[in-house]
């Protein structure tokens, strides 16, 4: 079988994984080929950077072993239209979220076999987190195929699609969640009398060097916090007032809003009457 890969679009999601897939040579450069309706210049600057082929005409899917859609929601339904002719049962990963499967396999009379993913900001770095749900007629070894080129650019995990709008509350949001508490402390930061070049230096590593004893510790959060949290000490004095202000409700409560928001823009692509 071929392991030629099609791309549906050339956006910030598509470079990732082409330069996932390319850095860590999961595939051969000349084995990816790419289309995009406008800016001939990205395209462009990709072959030159990665080594893609730039697609002429959307019959290049034809002999692909995978076909990844990686554009806007919006244009979903253009970007697959064309495509019908050239689907006879190949793995089709969709990268446009909210986008339930079920409607991607109307969309291409049922003709591919679709991967629904939520790829996270951190996937630009090679360093992010997928949540994939497949439908029942991708096989075993197909999906482990998917899994396999979605892991060159971070975590894999396997959901039930019912899981996928908390998903992209929980990662595909995640990110900017935790911005924004890095956007409090790092103003504390200053208030308490750092230069700001000093605050967010230390507030990075602080942050990467949690993560990183959280893996290779294998800890919980909650763990490594009561590790560190003495009795009456400083990580305990501010751990009350977070408590005080109920921030686990609140963080509970904003993920809650915005997987019922996931939810409600999924719905524009529901299949019901």
């Amino acid at each position: 079988m071929s392991d030629k890969l099609f791309v549906l679009g050339a956006g910030s999601m598509a470079e990732a994984f082409l330069r996932g897939v390319i850095i860590k040579k999961a595939v051969d450069p000349t084995n990816v080929y790419v289309l995009n309706r406008s800016n001939s210049e990205r395209l462009q600057r990709l072959r030159a950077e990665y080594g893609i082929q730039i697609s002429q005409n959307i019959s290049d899917a034809r002999d692909a072993r995978v076909i990844v859609l990686a554009v806007k929601p919006m244009d979903a339904k253009s970007a697959l239209e064309p495509l019908i002719p050239y689907l006879h049962g190949q793995v089709l990963i969709s990268f446009a979220a909210g986008i339930p499967i079920e409607w991607l396999e109307s969309e291409t009379r049922n003709r591919a076999a679709v991967v629904r993913t939520m790829p996270n900001l951190p996937v630009a770095v090679l360093n992010g987190a997928t949540a994939l749900a497949a439908s029942k007629v991708v096989s075993a070894s197909e999906l482990a195929y998917v899994r396999f080129l979605l892991e060159q650019v971070g975590t894999v995990v396997d959901l039930d699609e019912s899981l996928m709008d908390a998903a992209t509350a929980f990662s595909g949001s995640g990110p900017g969640f935790v911005c924004y508490f890095l956007e409090a402390m790092e103003r504390a930061a200053v208030q308490l009398g750092f230069d700001e070049l000093t605050a967010r230096e230390l507030l990075l590593q602080t942050v990467v060097g949690t993560a990183k004893t959280l893996q290779d510790w294998g800890l919980s959060p909650h763990e490594l916090r009561r590790r560190v949290t003495s009795p009456n000490g400083t990580t305990h004095a501010g751990v009350q007032i977070f408590e005080q202000g109920r921030m686990n409700d609140i963080v509970c409560e904003g993920l809650k809003k915005a997987a019922n928001r996931s939810t409600e823009m999924g719905k524009a692509y529901s299949l019901e009457e």
